[in-house]
């Protein structure tokens, strides 16, 4: 009679084990066709916390960049106001003539680089959208637990930024009073008060200079908002891979 070697236990040796456990979890990783193999949680983590470094290094620098134009803006008026009180005369606005014209360049560098940040931190969200939904083809049991989008269009990353279903004029109120157009309405006032002073350098009326003063507020004010409207749909020219489904009727 022959006899066959067995574990009495029922458990199957560790190397079968784990190939087993390997091809189960590339099995079960299988949406619309896309096959996530056992080493797909520590390659998704790993481009997470890149995508987080890298959000963490805009807004950083989008926030030293507003800082240091406002404090070269502050420092300009301070020094400005000492050498008025020195009783400098007409000196004072040739030196704001020469000084504010490069705070106002410094302003609109601040400006144009804030609003390309506003552009990469939506296709960062965009990004860590898509591998939540990688997860999510993993465990989908996870996805009752999430706060966050996993959906790569326009809603989906509305959702990452909790916002509770805004309407278009909620989003223009946001628009409105974020950074870029803080920096942007300075920008503004500093190019009327540059105006004003070569104005009244020349010696022109009151009423004229009230009159370039507005004039150039808003129409730096107004080109500047133009740069940034693409910002408000950054994805429009984009084909999400995971939309979100539409609303039941």
């Amino acid at each position: 009679m022959e006899t066959t070697d067995h574990d009495p236990s029922g458990v199957p040796p560790a190397s079968e084990a784990s190939d087993a456990a390997d091809g189960v979890a590339a099995v079960a990783a299988t949406e619309g066709g896309d096959r996530l193999g056992p080493h797909a949680p520590a390659l998704l983590a790993a481009e997470q916390w890149s995508l987080i470094a890298a959000r963490s290094l805009i807004w950083n620098e989008a926030q030293s960049r507003a800082a240091v134009f406002l404090t070269v803006l502050s420092a300009s008026i301070i020094a400005l106001a000492l050498v008025d009180d020195a009783g400098f005369g007409d000196q004072t606005t040739t030196l704001a003539l020469v000084l504010l014209p490069v705070v106002f360049l410094l302003g609109i560098a601040a400006y144009i680089r804030m609003v390309q940040i506003n552009t990469e931190e939506f296709q960062l969200v965009l990004a860590m959208n898509r591998l939540r939904r990688a997860y999510l083809t993993l465990e989908p049991g996870l996805e009752r637990y999430l706060t966050t989008g996993h959906h790569d269009d326009e809603r989906g990353v509305i959702a990452t930024y909790m916002f509770d279903h805004p309407s278009r004029q909620w989003l223009w109120v946001h628009f409105l009073v974020n950074t870029p157009t803080i920096v942007a309405t300075v920008d503004a006032a500093l190019a009327a008060a540059i105006v004003v002073l070569g104005l009244q350098a020349a010696d022109a009326p009151r009423a004229l200079a009230v009159a370039g003063a507005v004039a150039a507020f808003l129409l730096v004010w107004v080109t500047l908002l133009r740069l940034q409207l693409p910002a408000l749909r950054p994805l429009r020219h984009q084909t999400p891979r995971f939309p979100t489904p539409p609303d039941p009727l």
